[in-house]
C-alpha cells in the first residue's frame, strides 16, 4: 500500500513537496485554502543559478519556463546635495529572476495527477488512535502517514509540533510589486541597465532592489520571449507607527532615491503591488522585539 502524504499549502513549497512525494510513489493530497488559481499571484522571485539548474536537471521545473538571468549587481545611491544617480559599485552576482506565477505553474504541472484540493483550508492537524496524522477541514477528516506543513506563518502543522511558538511581525516591512515596462518608458537608461543587471539602492534603515522578470500570459503581448518583461521591485524599510505603506514608500523614494528611480516607484499604480511584514517566531519566555504593525502599538 502506497505511503499517504498530506501537504498543507498549495503554493511553491507545497507543490515542490508534492512533486517529491509523487516521484517517490506516494499517494499525495495537497490542501490549498484559496479557491482561486495561484498562477497570477506573487511578483518576482530570484533563484540562485545553481539551484535553478538543479531544479531543471531533476525535472521539477520545465526547461520551457522563461527566466530573466543577469550576472551583475549594481549598487546605486543619490548624489549628495542633488537628485542625480551615483554608481557606488558593480560586482559579479549572477541570479535567475523568475515570475512567481510562472514558477508556481511549472511546479504544479510537474506534480502531475496528485489530488489538489482548492478552497479547503485546514482547520487542525491531530493524531488518530493508531498514531497516524489526521488532517481536518470543514469537508473531511483524513489520516496520513506523513504531513508536510507548507502553509506559512499561521501553519496548522507548526501549532501541533511547537505549540509554544507564536508569530510576531519582523521589525521591517516590504513593499513589493511588478509594473509593465511601458510604465517607466521615459527612463531608457534605467531600463537598459536592468537588461544586464539587478540594482540595489540603499537608504538609512533599509534598501530597495529592482530587476526584470518574465511577463505572464496576461502581461504585455502574452509571449514567453525576452520582449515580454515586467519590472519587479522590493523596498524594505521601517515605517513609523500608523504609516500608510503607499504614501510612506513614495515619500521614502522621493527623499532618498535618485530622481529617475523615485519616479519609477511613483508609477506603481499601474502594476501589482502589496505591502507585508514577514513574521518571525519565538518560544515562550524569549525577549520580545520592539516592533509593531502600522496602526498598532508594540507589546
Amino acid at each position: 500500500m502506497a505511503l499517504r502524504i498530506g501537504v498543507i499549502g498549495g503554493s511553491i513549497a507545497g507543490c515542490a513537496a508534492a512533486v517529491a512525494g509523487s516521484r517517490a510513489g506516494a499517494d499525495v493530497t495537497v490542501y490549498e485554502r484559496s479557491e482561486a488559481e495561484l498562477q497570477d499571484r506573487g511578483f518576482g522571485i530570484v533563484i540562485p543559478p545553481g539551484l535553478h539548474a538543479e531544479l531543471l536537471g531533476s525535472g521539477y521545473l520545465d526547461a520551457a519556463m522563461p527566466t530573466a538571468p543577469v550576472g551583475t549587481r549594481v549598487w546605486l545611491t543619490r548624489q549628495p546635495g542633488g537628485r542625480s544617480v551615483r554608481e557606488l559599485a558593480r560586482q559579479r552576482s549572477p541570479v535567475t529572476p523568475c515570475n512567481w506565477g510562472l514558477l508556481w505553474r511549472s511546479l504544479r504541472a510537474s506534480a502531475g495527477a496528485v489530488r489538489y484540493l482548492r478552497g479547503q483550508p485546514v482547520t487542525s492537524v491531530g493524531r488518530d488512535g493508531a498514531g497516524r496524522a489526521v488532517i481536518t477541514t470543514a469537508r473531511s477528516e483524513e489520516p496520513y502517514d506523513v504531513v508536510v506543513g507548507a502553509d506559512g506563518h499561521a501553519s496548522a502543522t507548526r501549532r501541533l509540533l511547537a505549540p509554544g511558538l507564536r508569530p510576531e511581525p519582523a521589525p521591517y516591512a516590504v513593499w513589493r510589486g511588478a509594473i509593465p515596462l511601458g510604465a517607466p518608458a521615459g527612463r531608457p537608461r534605467e531600463l537598459e541597465l536592468l537588461r544586464d543587471a539587478w540594482v540595489t539602492l540603499g537608504f538609512p534603515g533599509g534598501h530597495g532592489i529592482f530587476y526584470l522578470i518574465p511577463g505572464g500570459p496576461r502581461d504585455g503581448d502574452g509571449s514567453t520571449g525576452p520582449g515580454n518583461r515586467l519590472l519587479a521591485y522590493a523596498i524594505y524599510g521601517r515605517p513609523p507607527e500608523g504609516a500608510e505603506p503607499g504614501p510612506y514608500v513614495h515619500e521614502l523614494a522621493r527623499e532618498h532615491f535618485p530622481a529617475a528611480w523615485a519616479d519609477i516607484v511613483a508609477r506603481v499604480g499601474g502594476g501589482r503591488r502589496s505591502a507585508t511584514r514577514s513574521p518571525t517566531h519565538r518560544p515562550p519566555g524569549s525577549p520580545a522585539r520592539r516592533c509593531c504593525w502600522p496602526g498598532t502599538r508594540p507589546g
